[in-house]
């Protein structure tokens, strides 16, 4: 009988021990190679040109020092401006409370009012996303509770408004009520 020309496992073996002591050396001579070639910038360093020990007595000096003059006032300081503000007449006082008074006190925005809580919430972090802070006000009428999505209070009429034509924008239908 002929015998096998393949070989056994101990060629196999012999063969893959081989060719890992080849890779092994071949990895080592490339991280030899690339260890010993120069580090860029290092070079490129100014060195200090004195050595300061602030332990041994030596003195830090002032990075500020150029900053300031010789009188320690700084070189560039803004001059200051005195803004006298005159307190408001008292009729002057009476015009703005009154126009406070008409103009109701706050003005919020709504941007929905739902059925169910988990739908208020989506839109709450709907506009959460829009960078836009509401609140859920759960509203109970008789058997029936909404929950109102709102944004606000706003000091004026204006705000609201502009508030209002943002989430329009992000197609978001919503409008502006008063609350005192």
């Amino acid at each position: 009988m002929a015998r096998n020309s393949g070989g056994g496992f101990g060629t196999w073996f012999y063969g893959f021990l081989v060719g890992g002591v080849i890779g092994v050396g071949c990895c080592a001579a490339a991280a030899l190679y690339i260890t010993k070639a120069p580090i860029p910038f290092v070079n490129k360093v100014n060195q200090a040109s004195e050595k300061i020990n602030p332990i041994a007595g030596g003195t830090i000096p002032d990075p500020n020092k150029p900053l300031s003059a010789s009188s320690g006032a700084p070189v560039n300081a803004p001059k200051s401006r005195v803004v006298t503000v005159e307190p408001p007449t008292s009729e002057q006082a009476a015009e703005e409370t009154k126009l406070q008074i008409e103009q109701g006190s706050r003005f919020v925005v709504q941007a929905g009012a739902f059925s169910t809580q988990v739908d208020a919430e989506a839109r709450r972090a709907e506009l959460g996303f829009l960078g836009f802070e509401a609140r859920v006000i759960p509203r109970t009428d008789g058997a029936k509770t909404l929950y109102r999505v709102r944004l606000g209070p706003y000091g004026t009429a204006q705000e609201a408004n502009d508030v209002k034509s943002k989430l329009q924008a992000n197609s978001i239908t919503a409008t502006v009520g008063r609350i005192k």
